[in-house]
């Protein structure tokens, strides 16, 4: 039952951290949390026949959402 309570007390935490990083960027009207985790969640770590790993395509939405939050989450083309 205490992994559950501290289960519960991270994720309440990231989902508060997250809501202030859209309140600080003015996006609290357009976008909620969830809605953000989900288009994040579109952006897949993709494992190659060779070996190589690299992103998926990464949609339009998820760059300029990144681009509005101002974090630094993807790599560098």
């Amino acid at each position: 039952m205490k992994g559950h309570f501290y289960i519960s007390f991270v994720s309440l935490y990231l989902y508060w951290a997250i809501l202030n990083l859209l309140r600080k960027n003015g996006l609290v009207g357009d976008v909620s949390v969830n809605e953000l985790l989900f288009e994040l969640s579109r952006v897949f770590l993709v494992k190659y026949s060779d070996g190589s790993t690299g992103l998926s395509e990464i949609p339009k939405k998820v760059e300029h959402l990144i681009q509005k939050l101002g974090v630094d989450i993807l790599p560098k083309k």
